[in-house]
């Protein structure tokens, strides 16, 4: 199994292959198999504004809100990822520090009543193991959220070209419940508390 710089090269290389049209096809097919998966409205719903290498959920988000649910997403913060509420795409910019997008306001929200995640990963397996960009924001985060909401699920999507028969795992790794592509939805079974 190739260590992970390695195989985020890969994953890169898999992705610059893929073309506009192919990326946009994909990220449809996966917003219409999300709004499936969505808790009814009103919920609060935790997801990612995409980069150009991940699936286009703006879509899907855009509707969510328009269905007046609660929409956050992470704002690293002290080393730490805190979610906070967005009303509109328009809340989302780039930190001119980290380089990250984000939410430009500060509007935490009270995290234990999220109860669905969408999660981006540079890969994922059936199985629900996720690798990330490296920084480990989303791994800490969804640790420290399953003590506050063990009920919480989280949804990985990623394109068809992510999704991998095993990855390299370390002992701070999160899985998600499940994994979502254009043409697989695979769910984890989770330990019973």
């Amino acid at each position: 199994m190739e260590g992970k710089a390695e195989l985020r090269r890969c994953i890169k290389e898999r992705l610059s292959r893929m073309t506009e049209n192919d990326r946009r096809v994909e990220s449809q097919i996966i917003v219409r198999e999300l709004k499936k998966r969505m808790p009814t409205a009103p919920a609060i719903i935790a997801a990612y504004f995409p980069y150009m290498d991940e699936p286009n959920i703006k879509p899907l988000l855009t509707e969510l809100l328009e269905e007046k649910n609660v929409i956050c997403m992470g704002k690293l913060e002290s080393n730490h990822m805190v979610m906070h509420q967005i009303r509109s795409l328009n809340d989302i910019g780039r930190n001119p520090v980290t380089n990250i997008v984000e939410p430009v306001n500060n509007d935490p929200i009270k995290e234990s009543t999220i109860s669905l995640t969408i999660v981006p990963g540079r890969a994922f397996t059936r199985e629900g193991m996720r690798m990330g960009r490296g920084n480990g924001g989303y791994d800490r985060w969804i640790d420290a959220q399953r003590g506050r909401n063990p009920e919480m699920k989280t949804i990985g999507v990623c394109f068809d070209c992510q999704l991998l028969q095993e990855l390299p795992m370390e002992t701070h790794d999160r899985p998600v419940d499940a994994v979502l592509t254009a043409t697989v939805y695979a769910e984890r079974s989770r330990p019973h508390n």
